[in-house]
């Protein structure tokens, strides 16, 4: 069939008539390209902005800083000129360098002729140096094929090492004229090498030569650059000018500025804009400011600012522990200060703020007590403590006596159980033994049996020592809180609701914390009365015997002058004197009971009646009279239970220490302290006697805690109701519950206004909550439907802004191993036995405030020192004595017994010395009974009776055994021997002494030495005007110890230095300076007119002073007083402060002192009458 034409049509595709519509050729696109290409190149240059500026902000501020530093440079520079030229001027540098300039003179002729022979010897040896080097290379390659080869070829060798050995060498060597030709010398290697070594030898001696003659130039031109350098102020020209050049040639780049340690990974980039932290300059914010020095600074120049404390940088190398190891923020991060400052919500450790920038150190230094430069930190630590925190709050290191009593507790209890088996293996082995078949197993099992027989005796001395160490961690144990067991016999029964509903009210900045749930609970004063009643109701029963009312006069003079003050503070909070470390005594006659006070102040140790942990229970005198044993305890002799025999507590379990105080004078201090106020009118407290508020009492008791600070009855061994805080600045912060207030955190709401009406910073972070849980306990409970129980417990204790910051500071800075930023191997965790134990002493040093009367630490102020009647130049010399050097000073034996009995009264280490107020007046008149006072430490001492009539017999002596002198008394702090031997090692380790010491013996006098050294004590020297000599009149004037002391007290060493220098271990001493002057290598003494004996002998005469002091007896001090009149007392710190001028000595009148010290030495006449005779006895 043909094919149509329409179908060949179909086959064939026809052209559109119209091109069909193309997106890209029917309209224009360079817009479009016109914006990507603009986009392009705005993302590019974007990208080079944020690369060169964005990603480093820190190139402008490094910019910055080498604009503003060259600036403040440059203007510093001509003064620094003027400084070093006016060293240069002074007198002294004139002379160094008049004597450097001699040295130099005098030796430069000979210098210069042994330079004019190196030269030319050098010459020489140039010349010869490549010639006798190649042919020395030559023989060594013919010595190895010598050495490897085999046969007839070693031969060959050898012979060739003989040809080169005489082979003739030209040597061109500068002709010996020093014309500059040369001379031709022919040598075989042998006359080479000789030849060459000579010279060199030539060379070296006349070089040791030169450095033996250059020796004193030398020293004396390193003299007197060292003198420049050391009294310059700042750097000099030369050295700025080196800092000028530095910021010419300025790396602005990270590398270098990035600190990195390898050894603890840490990668540390602060340094990248804080440029000035290391500088040797003291850049403060003004010297950078943006107009210039002196003018108004910004943020930056308060971050270019030199580290505020370099010695910290020395012990604290950055290139070891990085910036961000103690201050926490994100160290590597450059690209904002809002990274770098850790302020981002997924990083750990945020930058501390300025005040909390000591928690850093915490985290590193956490098993310290205290760390010196981080007074902050250290006062947290102590508020800690102080303020009852670790009465709800484990933390570790906190509890060292109760964590060790425990632990030595079952130690004790499982060695027991040990001893039990071991009793019964041993019935079963010689059971099995008796059954044996053969007479081996018989013998064995009976050998067995011995050997535990033998063990068990080990086992039973063991448990002695813990039983002894368990009494010593009993003494050592103190609670916060009095002992609540006491409360009939101590306070007035109507103040106690009134105190529990509101301490701060009847004594602002009182230790007890309020408990707030008391005012917005519904039953919160029925809370009250319940406590109140089982306190009443659960306390000892019966009176303190009857005391009359004593002198208020004088015992105002004591309460100001014996030590009280150190603790305790008197008068109103706004005007009081004192201590913050125990309670302000102003308002103590509203609330207690004045025959309860008087026994207090007479011995605060003494206990009511001795608990025994076994039995869990106060004994009665029915316990040891059924026992057949008196009803008497105390720490030495009667401190174990006559039921059991388990150690009891005997002692009152308070720091307050025993000042010794007669009968009559703690009458006295007690009425003086009752006449400060008078009890008010109470309202009726009758309900405290209902049985039924007292079941509801033991509930709240231990649902508040109160046991936690009080010795409570019924609650002796509960324990804490608080989380433990050892790690509490770790916790993740989703789990400090913000309760209500997360939003208001989060959003810089503050209710409380902490840091100002204006302040609207965040606060949700562990710095806020801690900040706002110490404000305000109750602040995350607001707002909440709880069941009552299951409220806040938390009391709200009184803090300043200052204390809450010290607090806040330590918390932040508790967070362990695991919450740190830094590896455990840069935390302080000293190996040294010397560094452990200055923090075991500080323990001890803290726990009984020792630092309210002495001053430790170089610096530091004790209260005494702020007390008026101590502010007068009289008074000063009146203070206790500064302990900064104690370890060196004294014998640690002696030491020992001196804490053991300050009064001295066992004659073991002392001297006699005046025994004031031996006798006390007692009883119901005030001529009464004398109760005479008995050596030995025991505290908490009771006899048969509750209510004898009148008070136990003293520990000690009423005096100080040192320095009787002074009116404030070192108390018995009746301190366990584990507590004595802790402070003997601190102080020699804080003086850096060795232990065990050594006593070396002196070298004895001759009768002629004596004669010298007697001679100069009596012909000008002070001495007998200061220092005690045992003529009464005199001694009444005296400032300063007896000698008689000295031969077991001090150590020859440091008194030597003492008398060279005292001013220089004990600033403002009242010992004068100046005694000895330097005479070739001795000392001599400094007279204007020096006997003649002591211009013959030909020794050390300060030597001889301290073996003549040191070695003194009762017979020689009364050949010394017999040939010279009795002086006057010593002048005060005032008159003879400072060193005296070469060739004499200070002479002013202490006509003052002595009136004062008249003044106040009120004692009685019977008392002054057993001083004097005592004195008389002993030959003094």
């Amino acid at each position: 069939m043909a094919d149509s034409p329409e179908a060949s049509q179909s086959l064939v595709k026809k052209e559109p008539e119209v091109p069909a519509h193309d997106p890209i050729v029917s309209r224009s696109t360079s817009g479009i390209l016109l914006l990507c290409a603009l986009l392009l190149t705005g993302s590019l240059v974007w990208a080079l902005w944020d690369e060169t500026f964005g990603q480093r902000p820190w190139k402008g501020i490094q910019q910055e800083f080498v604009s503003r530093y060259t600036r403040y440079l440059k203007s510093i520079r001509p003064q620094a000129g003027k400084t070093e030229a006016e060293v240069k001027e002074s007198t002294e540098y004139q002379t160094l360098d008049a004597e450097a300039r001699a040295a130099q003179e005098q030796v430069k002729p000979d210098t210069g002729e042994i330079d004019q022979k190196v030269v030319q010897i050098q010459k020489q040896l140039d010349a010869v140096t490549d010639p006798f080097q190649n042919q020395r290379g030559r023989l060594t390659v013919i010595n190895y094929n010598v050495e490897t080869a085999t046969g007839s070829a070693k031969e060959k060798y050898r012979r060739q090492a003989q040809e080169k050995r005489q082979e003739i060498v030209e040597v061109e060597l500068p002709a010996p004229d020093g014309s500059g030709n040369t001379v031709t010398e022919r040598m075989n290697y042998e006359q080479l090498e000789k030849f060459y070594n000579d010279l060199r030898d030539e060379k070296a001696k006349l070089l040791g030569r030169k450095a033996e003659l250059l020796k004193e130039p030398t020293e004396l031109a390193k003299k007197r650059d060292d003198y420049l350098r050391h009294h310059m102020i700042g750097l000099g020209p030369s050295q700025i000018d080196g800092l000028l050049r530095k910021m010419d040639n300025f790396d602005y780049s990270i590398l270098g500025h990035q600190i990195s340690a390898n050894e603890s990974d840490i990668v540390d980039r602060c340094e990248v804009c804080h440029i000035g932290i290391r500088e040797p300059l003291d850049i403060r914010p003004a010297d950078l400011a943006p107009d210039g020095p002196g003018k108004k600074p910004d943020s930056l120049a308060r971050a270019f600012v030199s580290h505020p404390n370099r010695e910290l940088l020395q012990i604290h190398n950055p290139d070891r522990f990085g910036c961000s190891g103690c201050h926490w923020g994100n160290g590597r991060a450059t690209t904002s200060d809002v990274k770098g400052h850790g302020r981002h919500k997924y990083w750990l450790w945020p930058l501390f703020e300025r005040e909390n920038i000591q928690a850093g150190c915490q985290q590193c230094h956490g098993k310290d007590r205290v760390t010196q430069g981080a007074e902050a930190l250290n006062l947290g630590r102590d508020l800690f403590y102080e303020r009852g925190c670790v009465g709800c709050h484990r933390y570790e290191g906190f509890d060292r006596e109760t964590d060790t009593l425990s632990a030595t507790r079952l130690n004790s209890t499982q060695i027991q159980d040990q001893i039990i088996g071991n009793e019964k293996q041993i019935r079963q082995d010689t059971e099995a033994a008796n059954q044996a078949a053969d007479d081996a197993e018989a013998q064995r099992l009976l050998a067995h049996a011995e050997s535990l027989r033998v063990s068990n005796s080990l086992l039973a001395a063991r448990i002695d020592q813990l039983n002894l160490q368990s009494k010593y961690l009993m003494q050592d144990q103190k609670k916060i809180g009095p002992n609540l067991k006491d409360v009939r016999l101590k306070l007035r029964k109507e103040w106690i609701p009134i105190w529990l509903k509101d301490p701060q009210a009847f004594r602002p900045g009182t230790k007890m914390p309020t408990f707030w749930r008391f005012g917005v609970d519904q039953d919160g004063d029925e809370q009250v009365k319940a406590i109140s009643a089982y306190l009443w109701q659960e306390s000892f029963s019966g009176n303190a015997s009857d005391q009359t009312r004593g002198d208020n006069a004088h015992g105002k003079e004591l309460f100001e002058t014996r030590g009280c003050l150190g603790c305790h503070s008197i008068g109103d909070s706004e005007s009081s004197i004192g201590g913050a470390f125990a309670a302000n005594l102003q308002r103590v006659g509203e609330k207690a009971n004045y025959e309860y006070i008087v026994r207090w102040i007479h011995n605060p140790r003494e206990r009511w009646a001795p608990y025994c942990p076994k039995e869990k229970r106060d004994l009665t005198a029915e316990d040891y009279s059924k026992n057949n044993k008196p009803y008497a305890f105390n720490t030495e002799l009667s401190s174990r239970c006559p039921n059991d025999g388990a150690e009891l507590q005997v002692q009152n379990m308070t720091v307050m220490p025993n000042f010794r105080l007669t009968d009559r004078d703690a009458r006295d201090i007690a009425s003086y302290l009752f006449s400060l106020s008078s009890p008010p009118a109470y309202p009726d407290a009758s309900f405290m006697d209902d049985p039924n508020l007292k079941e509801k009492g033991h509930g709240l008791i231990k649902q508040y805690g109160c046991a936690s600070c009080h010795e409570i009855k019924g609650f002796e061994e509960e324990q804490r109701i608080g989380k433990e805080l050892t790690v509490e600045g770790a916790t993740p912060i989703e789990r400090l519950d913000f309760a209500l207030l997360t939003h208001d955190a989060e959003k810089g709401h503050d209710p409380l206004k902490l840091h100002g009406e204006h302040s609207e910073k965040p606060w949700y972070n562990h710095k806020g909550f801690f900040e706002h849980k110490l404000a305000e306990p109750s602040i995350y409970d607001q707002g909440k439907e709880k069941d009552p129980k299951d409220r806040l417990r938390m009391p709200k204790p009184y803090l300043t802004p200052e204390w809450r910051n010290a607090l806040t500071t330590f918390l932040l800075g508790s967070v362990g191993a695991e919450g740190s930023n830094v590896p455990a191997s840069l935390f302080y965790n000293p190996q040294d036995q010397r560094r452990q134990d200055v923090q075991n002493g500080w323990w001890v040093i803290k726990k009984y405030n020792c630092m309210g009367c002495h001053q430790i630490q170089v610096g530091q102020r004790s209260v005494l020192m702020d007390v008026p009647v101590y502010q007068t130049p009289e008074g000063k010399d009146l203070l206790p004595p500064r302990l900064t050097s104690e370890g060196a000073r004294v014998d640690p034996n002696w030491l020992l017994r001196f804490l053991n009995d300050p009064s001295l009264g066992d004659q073991k280490g002392s001297a006699a010395q005046p025994a004031t107020n031996q006798t006390s007046t007692s009883g119901g008149t005030a001529g009464g009974n004398e109760n005479a006072q008995i050596n030995g430490g025991n505290a908490g001492n009771r006899a048969a009776t509750q209510n004898s009539g009148q008070l136990k017999a003293q520990p000690g002596l009423d005096r100080n055994g040192v320095r009787p002198y002074l009116k404030a008394r070192m108390p018995t702090f009746n301190f366990s021997p584990n507590e004595q031997q802790t402070l003997v090692r601190f102080f020699m380790a804080l003086s850096g002494q060795q232990e065990p010491y050594i006593k070396e013996p002196l070298q004895p006098l001759t009768e002629q030495e004596k004669l010298v050294a007697r001679q100069m004590f009596t012909s000008g020297t002070p001495c007998l005007k200061c220092h005690i000599t045992g003529e009464p009149t005199h001694d009444e004037k005296a400032i300063a110890p007896n000698f008689l002391l000295a031969g077991e007290r001090l150590k020859p060493d440091w008194t030597f230095r003492w008398l060279l220098d005292p001013a220089q271990i004990s600033p403002g001493t009242a010992m004068p300076s100046g005694l000895f002057r330097k005479e070739g290598d001795r000392w001599v003494i400094n007279l204007p007119n020096p006997p003649a004996s002591a211009n013959e002998y030909s020794q050390d005469h300060a030597d001889l002073l301290v073996r003549y002091m040191l070695l003194l007896t009762p017979e020689e001090q009364r050949r010394l007083l017999a040939t010279s009149p009795v002086q006057p007392a010593a002048s005060t710190s005032s008159q003879t402060q400072g060193r005296l001028p070469k060739g004499s000595l200070r002479k002013k009148s202490s006509d003052n002192l002595a009136k004062k010290i008249r003044k106040n030495n009120r004692a009685p006449t019977v008392a002054r009458t057993v001083w004097r005779a005592n004195t008389r006895a002993s030959g003094m």
